[in-house]
C-alpha cells in the first residue's frame, strides 16, 4: 500500500470472520484495514430482495443465542448481541425433516429433553436411542473447550474416537432407518457427507441449534453491519469494492496489497 495508508493488519474478505479479525486485531491496537471485494459486507450473511422480500443467502437462522451460550457471549463480546432484532423459532420443530411418500414431518425441537418428547412419538420404541444420541452431542461438544470458551492446551482433534463419520455414529445408535435419517438429516446445514463429515462436526452445528434456535428479524446482514460498525469504532478501515489480485512480500510479510476488478 502507498506511504500514506500504512497499515500493520490487511485482512482479505469482510465475512463474519475477517470482520470478528479486524475486531479484535484493531481493539489489541492494531492498525488494520479490511478489503472486501463486493460492493456488501458479510460474505454468507449477505441478503437479496425480491417483491420487498428480504431473503438471506446463508445463515438462515442462529442457534446458541440465549443468555449464557455460546454464540450470546461471542455476539456480547463483540458488542452486537443488542444491536440485533432476533426472532426466537418454533421450540417444537425449529426445522422438520420430510420424505418424498412420507405424510410425516419429524420435528428437530429446541431443549435437550423436548428434542426427545417431540420425536418419541413417531419412534416410540427408540427412546434409548435417542437419548444416548443427545447424551453423545453434549459429550461431545464438551470435548471442544473453546465451543464454550474454555481455555485448553490440548488438541482435540487428535482423539480418535473424534474420527468416526456421523452416519456410522449415528447407525451404531438405533437400527431404525427412518430415524437414523430423521437424526443426519440436518447434515445439510453444513454440506455434510454422511460417509466422510465426522460425528464431532455434526454434534457441533446442531447442538448450537438444539439449545436455541433464531432467526435475524433484518437478516443476516444486520449482524455484518453492526460488526463492521463496533470494528470501525476501535479504529479498523473497511473497504469495499477492492478487489485484491497479488500481494507484494518483503520476507516478512505482506507489503503491498494490488487491487483489480
Amino acid at each position: 500500500m502507498s506511504a500514506d495508508r500504512d497499515f500493520d493488519v490487511v485482512v482479505i474478505g469482510a465475512g463474519l470472520g475477517g470482520l470478528e479479525c479486524a475486531f479484535i486485531l484493531a481493539s489489541e491496537g492494531k492498525k488494520v484495514v479490511v478489503l472486501e471485494q463486493n460492493s456488501q459486507l458479510g460474505g454468507s450473511l449477505q441478503v437479496f430482495s425480491r417483491n420487498k422480500r428480504l431473503f438471506d443467502t446463508g445463515v438462515h437462522y442462529l442457534g446458541g443465542l440465549a443468555p449464557g451460550q455460546n454464540l450470546h457471549r461471542y455476539f456480547s463480546y463483540f458488542g452486537i448481541m443488542d444491536k440485533l432484532k432476533l426472532h426466537r423459532m418454533d421450540p417444537d420443530g425449529f426445522d422438520r425433516i420430510s420424505f418424498d411418500g412420507d405424510p410425516t414431518d419429524y420435528p428437530i425441537a429446541q431443549g435437550y429433553e423436548n428434542f426427545v418428547q417431540q420425536l418419541l412419538p413417531h419412534f416410540p420404541r427408540e427412546e434409548r436411542a435417542l437419548r444416548r444420541y443427545i447424551a453423545d452431542i453434549r459429550d461431545t461438544c464438551d470435548r471442544f473447550p473453546l465451543y464454550y470458551l474454555r481455555y485448553a492446551e490440548h488438541n482435540e482433534l487428535e482423539d480418535p474416537a473424534l474420527l468416526i463419520n456421523a452416519r456410522d455414529h449415528i447407525a451404531s445408535l438405533t437400527q431404525d432407518v427412518k430415524l437414523r435419517a430423521v437424526l443426519g438429516g440436518n447434515n445439510v446445514l453444513h454440506g455434510g457427507r454422511g460417509d466422510r463429515t465426522p460425528f464431532y462436526m455434526h454434534a457441533l452445528v446442531l447442538n448450537t441449534y438444539i439449545e436455541s434456535a433464531w432467526r435475524c428479524v433484518d437478516g443476516g446482514v444486520a449482524i455484518a453491519k453492526h460488526l463492521a460498525q463496533q470494528a470501525r469504532a476501535q479504529g479498523a478501515t473497511i473497504l469495499n469494492r477492492k478487489r485484491v489480485v497479488a500481494l507484494e512480500t518483503d520476507g516478512k510479510g505482506a507489503c503491498r496489497a494490488h487491487f483489480g476488478w
